[in-house]
């Protein structure tokens, strides 16, 4: 075994996980499933040599380089991170987030400040939208079970990628490979970017076993994968990483944040 991931399966994975779910590199990478919370927490601890983390997440654990040209962001909408409130924005006083959530709370938390100079109380739950509700204003819901949310009574919806455009412009860049140093973090970073390249090119095979797995129609798993997502890392996404880190760091949810530091894969 040349290396270790600990990856999520979220339905915006998909593309980057399909290669390994169909047996790519069997014997050379060793998988971990887990949620987003805890590929940061393997990869902090050493446990692996990669993770899909959040992005927030490099800049808690340090020594890491990020895969270039790989990432899960949305520009203008992204439909499975949103929150809903039961009060107006400028009201909201308490927020229940999924307690598997990093990036997302973080850009909850730069928006509330950032817009209306609020610092809500941050609830971390068991994603229920319900039950969240029962205990406080608003609930962030991410993932899968944000797609397959329905309408509750007497809530407003707001969609955090969209909350995020329209005060820069940018996509919001949610996740992305970062590898800790190590001998084969060259090799390890190539065979991500050949695993992307795979999944964006058969992920539009799968789609029936995708609505089976998760419980979604194939029309809108394919419009989800193939409009909303982005999983090119350019040089928006760049800029609104810098722009996020600079907003935490002014929110006093960060400190010094470092530059993103990316692999070197040519040669």
């Amino acid at each position: 075994m040349r290396a270790s991931l600990s990856i999520i399966d979220y339905l915006n994975a998909l593309p980057l996980n399909l290669a390994f779910k169909e047996g790519a590199y069997e014997g050379e990478i060793g998988l971990h499933f887990d949620f987003p919370s805890q590929c940061a927490d393997n990869l902090a601890a050493n446990r692996v040599d990669g993770g899909l983390i959040s992005s927030i997440e490099y800049q808690r654990i340090p020594g890491l380089s990020v895969v270039p040209g790989i990432c899960i962001a949305a520009r203008e909408h992204v439909k499975s991170v949103v929150i809903l409130a039961k009060k107006q924005l400028r009201d909201v006083k308490v927020v229940a987030v999924d307690r598997f959530s990093r990036s997302s709370v973080t850009l909850l938390e730069v928006l509330f400040w950032r817009d209306f100079g609020l610092r809500p109380t941050i609830v971390p739950m068991t994603p229920h939208a319900e039950h969240m509700l029962q205990v406080a204003d608003a609930a962030l819901i991410i993932g899968d079970a944000a797609l397959r949310l329905t309408t509750i009574e007497d809530t407003q919806v707001h969609d955090l990628a969209e909350w995020w455009f329209r005060g820069t412009g940018l996509p919001f860049v949610f996740a992305f490979w970062a590898l800790r140093s190590f001998e084969h973090q060259q090799w390890l970073a190539r065979r991500l970017q050949d695993a992307k390249a795979y999944g964006m090119q058969h992920v539009w095979e799968r789609l029936e076993q995708a609505s089976v797995r998760w419980c979604l129609p194939t029309q809108e798993i394919e419009t989800y994968l193939g409009e909303t997502i982005r999983y090119d890392m350019g040089e928006e996404e760049l800029a609104s990483l810098d722009r996020f880190y600079r907003y935490a760091d002014e929110c006093g949810l960060l400190v010094d944040p470092d530059s993103l530091r990316l692999v070197e894969t040519d040669g």
